[in-house]
């Protein structure tokens, strides 16, 4: 049994070096074509990065105008002026007054629905631009049942 192992164990380690004899690596043309992918899928990374976090900024503030407009009675300008204070403090520079829809409930004066639509472009490259669309709405109206 012991000789077996040896002896299959032996094919195995010559096997392996013939193998790295053999494997000689990429040729510089797979090293520039795999740099060039990296480079592409980084370039969109980094282009698509900070629509996203204004997106981001974007729910955090609407995620605190529904506890606003839920707790106080506030008419269209009053949740505006409070939108439009609260983008400028977050940076968000990409949602202004056309994107926003405000809408009151029935039967209602005040504020209960903000609807935020907007869409972002990135230039990429040449004539190429990255385009992200974006939508994301409150709705603090009881439902009827």
């Amino acid at each position: 049994m012991r000789v077996v192992s040896y002896g299959i164990e032996l094919v195995t380690q010559l096997s392996r070096r013939k193998a790295l004899k053999n494997q000689r690596g990429l040729t510089l043309i797979s090293w520039i074509l795999i740099l060039g992918i990296i480079a592409f899928f980084a370039t969109v990374a980094m282009r698509m990065l900070p629509m996203y976090q204004e997106y981001y900024s974007v729910l955090q503030i609407m995620d605190g105008m529904e506890v606003e407009i839920k707790n106080n009675k506030l008419t269209k300008q009053q949740v505006m002026t409070l939108l439009q204070k609260r983008f400028n403090t977050g940076y968000v520079f990409s949602v202004n007054k056309d994107n926003v829809e405000l809408s009151r409930g029935k039967d209602n004066v005040y504020v209960t629905k903000i609807v935020i639509d907007y869409e972002v472009r990135k230039p990429f490259m040449a004539q190429i631009d990255l385009i992200g669309h974006f939508h994301t709405e409150v709705d603090v109206e009881p439902k009827r049942k």
